[in-house]
């Protein structure tokens, strides 16, 4: 939206915008179909979702077609995917057994560890590409610049898992650490390709490291594997570039939300109610954080009466964004079980500033 910029500016900057700037996923084909005037069909659902983000969002991180029926394929690693409509998921693994690993990760290693800074011209060109998505979204912020720390790349990205990850680094540490290493600094030559502060103000960690109700490793561990340098190392390249960094982890980090501060994060998302990540809480011990999220789409949304969403729209706009600091929107994404009419009583509320 057209003026979508000047809201997340004053956000970021802790002032308290004309009204909150809202952030979100739409993965809703009801949603998409509202802002962008026309259905999801199949005949440019791109352009669609483009649409529907330039009209009903300020920003996104997201603005990919649904999969088409029948979808698969094979990632670098081998594992086989299989795509339906929003979501998608491993159908068989490359690999079985951590062993199986073991030489994947060594020519994994060799050809991050071979690769070079991004040139000029590889620069020039990706932010060319992020000018272009802009243009199509017509003043909607989109968060170009989105590294992973290592733990997330090598767990989700390369499929490894919590089946093979722990057992690999007990029993072949130095290997384990040598691609934890290789993967954080390709990270660092994402942000030097990605972080144009003319396209994007804001950058994103990609990081799931929590359930709903605990982490996925022990905090030791985490220091351990070098995870808290990772991610001070990824806000040192992005602050640098001149973006703020808002670390995203669905599920509870409230466990290690004083290292990440003081690894110099400067928000949080998507900020899970279901999983007790309370926002009014952390506004309080943080008050200096950017949030992102925080309405409750486990319950709230797809349940809750219009007057409810409205209702807690209104306290979280008055609680949580009365210093600005607050871009909001949903505790993960607009799904498909959420109703029009939901999602537009929350809209609708957010819009009154």
């Amino acid at each position: 939206m057209k003026e979508s910029a000047a809201l997340v500016a004053d956000a970021c900057a802790l002032r308290r915008p004309a009204r909150p700037p809202l952030f979100d996923i739409y993965q809703n084909d009801a949603v998409v179909a509202h802002f962008a005037g026309r259905p999801l069909d199949g005949t440019d659902d791109g352009g669609t979702m483009v649409r529907a983000a330039a009209t009903g969002l300020d920003g996104t991180r997201h603005v990919a077609a649904p999969h088409p029926a029948g979808a698969s394929w094979t990632d670098e690693a081998g594992n086989l995917h299989e795509g339906a409509r929003w979501t998608s998921w491993v159908r068989r693994h490359a690999f079985t057994e951590p062993e199986q690993w073991i030489p994947w990760i060594e020519a994994q290693a060799d050809r991050l560890e071979a690769r070079s800074a991004p040139t000029d011209s590889e620069r020039a060109a990706e932010r060319a590409r992020q000018a272009a998505l802009d243009d199509r979204l017509g003043g909607t912020m989109f968060i170009h610049c989105t590294p992973g720390t290592a733990l997330n790349t090598i767990m989700f990205g390369y499929r490894c898992g919590l089946d093979a990850l722990p057992i690999l680094w007990a029993d072949h540490p130095d290997l384990t650490r040598r691609l934890l290493r290789a993967v954080e600094a390709d990270s660092l030559r994402q942000i030097a390709l990605t972080a144009h502060r003319q396209t994007s103000p804001l950058a994103m960690i990609y990081s799931d490291v929590a359930y709903h109700d605990r982490l996925m490793f022990s905090p030791a561990q985490m220091r351990a594997m070098g995870f808290f340098d990772d991610v001070a190392g990824i806000c040192d390249g992005c602050h640098l570039a001149g973006l703020k960094v808002i670390f995203h982890s669905d599920g509870n980090v409230m466990e290690i939300m004083d290292d990440l501060v003081a690894a110099g994060i400067d928000g949080l998302n998507p900020l899970e109610k279901a999983a007790g990540m309370d926002v009014y809480a952390i506004r309080r011990r943080w008050p200096g954080l950017i949030l992102v999220g925080g309405m409750d789409v486990s319950r709230l949304m797809p349940f809750g009466t219009p007057a409810e969403i409205r209702a807690e729209t209104r306290r979280m706009i008055r609680e949580v964004g009365a210093e600005g600091g607050l871009l909001i929107g949903s505790s993960t994404e607009i799904g498909n079980d959420i109703p029009l009419t939901s999602y537009l009583a929350f809209r609708d509320e957010a819009m009154k500033g």
